[in-house]
């Protein structure tokens, strides 16, 4: 059973979800794009000898929005992260992500590589990246988008509805997992049903890194690097090459099935167990 706690940090609560021993090896957990910390339910409890903490990240979840004119970039989550930490007193961590959350990760250990034990990425190795030619078409439309933001959202008339848009998605996930999530994502209010999550969130990013400043973080990273892929999620063996190839630390490699959201559909117990003796062979060392 998960207990809640409430972190501070740039005048907005972050909420997040402990799973495990307090005293045990201390793991952050960062969830995906417009997903939350109930993205961890089904894996953290697994987590054996660790103290698990999964946050909503902000605007997302229960967590605050940032303040009005501010945008979500994928770098800014690095100094989420990095005040995170501060909050919860860590000093060092092993850091676990997620899509959007290993994209955060990748970028952090690369920036912070002496806070990390181990770094832990699901289906993702650094963000998407961007042409030189595109970005300032890219940035044009950022700005025009957040000058017409609206921060209301639009009521549903049930929770059911929320989930079934989020299974009408590109993103396969089981019921069971989309209600989790949306339970976490969406407040009832005096006319309905209403989104959580920062609007902000779905709108075009100011700007995408090129390929070689991604290929830049990548080889920074010191620490032990651990990649959970899906066999059946968004990388093939040959798209994940580039970048993993890039890694100069310690790192494996595991494939299994179970889509993009494998964590919570997949062969959890096994990816678990991977995941497990991962972390007991990092603290063996320590």
């Amino acid at each position: 059973m998960a207990s809640a706690q409430i972190l501070k940090i740039k005048d907005i609560e972050i909420h997040a979800l402990q799973w495990g021993n307090p005293k045990g090896l201390p793991v952050l957990a960062l969830h995906g794009w417009l997903d939350n910390a109930a993205s961890f339910t089904h894996l953290a409890p697994l987590l054996e000898h660790c103290n698990v903490i999964a946050v909503d990240l902000p605007g997302h979840g229960l967590s605050g929005h940032w303040s009005d004119f501010h945008h979500y970039h994928m770098w800014a989550g690095v100094e989420d992260v990095e005040l995170i930490l501060d909050a919860l007193g860590w000093q060092t961590c092993h850091l676990l992500g997620h899509s959007m959350g290993a994209v955060i990760a990748t970028l952090y250990a690369a920036t912070f590589p002496k806070r990390l034990s181990s770094l832990t990425l699901i289906e993702a190795i650094g963000p998407m990246a961007g042409t030189l030619d595109e970005a300032p078409q890219r940035l044009a439309e950022a700005i025009i988008s957040m000058k017409s933001h609206n921060a209301q959202q639009k009521p549903k008339p049930s929770l059911q509805s929320f989930i079934d848009t989020r299974l009408n998605g590109p993103l396969k996930l089981s019921p069971q997992s989309a209600a989790l999530l949306m339970k976490r994502s969406v407040i009832e209010t005096d006319e309905g049903f209403c989104w959580s999550n920062d609007k902000r969130l779905k709108y075009t990013s100011m700007m995408r890194l090129p390929e070689p400043l991604v290929g830049a973080f990548i080889k920074s990273i010191e620490c032990p690097v651990l990649g959970v892929f899906a066999s059946d999620g968004l990388f093939t063996e040959e798209r994940l090459k580039a970048r993993w190839d890039q890694l100069t630390c310690a790192n494996s490699l595991y494939w299994y099935k179970g889509g993009h959201h494998l964590h919570l559909d997949g062969d959890v117990h096994t990816i678990s167990h991977t995941i497990g003796g991962f972390l007991a062979g990092i603290k063996s060392d320590l």
